[in-house]
């Protein structure tokens, strides 16, 4: 039977033989009954990750492997995701000790896979990765680490260990790709498993458990895609929530300023004394680098004002060139995902780069208009009719 993971923080798992380690977030949890030649597998619901030694030595023999299972990929009518930077099928990186990393992501109508190579202290070892988006793999693939000191090997039973299951993956020995139809047995029997603990969890786990089946159905689980920058990608699901929240501010902002339409401002009526100068109103005339505002005091006379805002202006360019870049992104990313626009890779390719530099530029301006409205003098300037100097107002920050 399976347990539900504890929430807490992010989790360090290391390998049996100490080679390597994985760091993973929050709820995940060791498999208590692992495939054989498992070094680590981890779990969380029904995502799965699976690591096992492999006979390969040397980097062209990683070559050889994840182009046989290339070729099974294919051979089995999986769809492979290029990566649209250098339409590469096969992906690579290496850690920091200069040994490589080998690996693919492929998807079936039903699962989403990454499967790879990779050496660590000259010894190899393959990796799965099942019903996680290819953003998510990236991401955790890169957390993979070798250890400092991988002499000590890890009693997994001392561990504390929330599953106690047969192994969810087929075994694999040469090649890490799943078998289809086995894929296709679990997917069938998950359902019922689900239903059986829905029936006996509250009203708002019912309700919780619908909203996660409307879900699973829509077209597109995430704006992430695997070639959004990389601090996109590691927002994850919290850029889906951002994207969110951006857009719920338009809708009750648009909103707002259709109400105004309808609903007349009220004017507020001040009692000032007749001999003073005070309150001075102003009018808006037009904003330039400098705001421009016609005064009224309280005698009678008008006077012009003039207010230096080139904080402000910089503020307001850096979060609307961020803005925009996210949107943008969030765009590209739907037009991408449901094809709605016959536009090539490159096209893609091209939109996710201007973005990726655009976004931290727009945010180079924001800190740098932060910044001078701190430290320069923000002052207001009236003027009298004869463009005599009136009065002078000047105050530092914000305050």
């Amino acid at each position: 039977c399976m347990t539900a993971a504890r929430p807490g923080a992010a989790d360090m798992f290391t390998a049996k033989n100490s080679a390597f380690t994985l760091d993973m977030p929050a709820g995940w949890t060791r498999v208590s009954n692992p495939p054989e030649g498992s070094v680590l597998s981890v779990h969380k619901g029904q995502a799965r990750i699976d690591i096992k030694t492999d006979d390969c030595t040397s980097e062209s023999c990683l070559e050889q492997q994840i182009q046989r299972d290339l070729v099974q990929v294919k051979a089995k009518k999986m769809t492979v995701v290029k990566n649209t930077y250098t339409d590469e099928e096969i992906k690579r990186f290496e850690f920091s000790t200069g040994e490589p990393f080998y690996y693919i992501n492929f998807y079936n109508p039903k699962n989403d896979f990454s499967a790879g190579y990779f050496l660590i202290d000259g010894n190899g070892y393959s990796i799965l990765a099942k019903n996680l988006t290819y953003a998510e793999t990236d991401l955790i693939f890169s957390f993979l680490s070798p250890s400092s000191h991988p002499d000590k090997p890890i009693d997994v039973a001392a561990e504390d260990l929330d599953i106690e299951e047969e192994s969810l993956l087929p075994s694999y020995q040469t090649a890490a790709v799943p078998e289809v139809e086995v894929e296709s047995l679990e997917s069938s029997e998950q359902p019922v498993a689900q239903e059986g603990a829905t029936t006996q969890a509250g009203p708002a786990k019912r309700a919780w458990h619908k909203v996660q089946r409307v879900l699973s159905k829509a077209p597109i689980k995430t704006l992430v895609t695997h070639n959004m920058p990389p601090y996109i990608r590691q927002l994850g699901r919290g850029y889906d929530a951002l994207m969110l929240l951006i857009f719920l501010f338009f809708a009750v902002w648009c909103g707002a300023g259709i109400a105004r339409l309808f609903v007349r401002s009220k004017k507020i009526e001040t009692s000032a004394n007749p001999n003073s100068l005070y309150p001075i109103k102003l009018e808006r005339l037009y904003g330039t680098p400098s705001l421009i505002f016609r005064a009224r005091d309280n005698q009678g006379n008008i006077l012009t004002a003039l207010s230096v805002r080139w904080d402000a202006l910089f503020m307001f360019f850096g979060i609307v060139i961020m803005l925009v870049s996210l949107i943008i992104l969030a765009g590209t990313s739907l037009s991408e995902q449901l094809r709605l626009l016959p536009l090539s890779a490159f096209v893609y390719n091209t939109v996710y780069s201007v973005c990726s530099l655009a976004f931290p530029i727009g945010f180079l301006i924001l800190f740098c208009g932060i910044v001078w409205g701190q430290v320069a003098m923000s002052e207001i300037t009236l003027y009298d009719r004869k463009g005599h100097e009136a009065a002078e107002k000047k105050q530092k920050g914000y305050s």
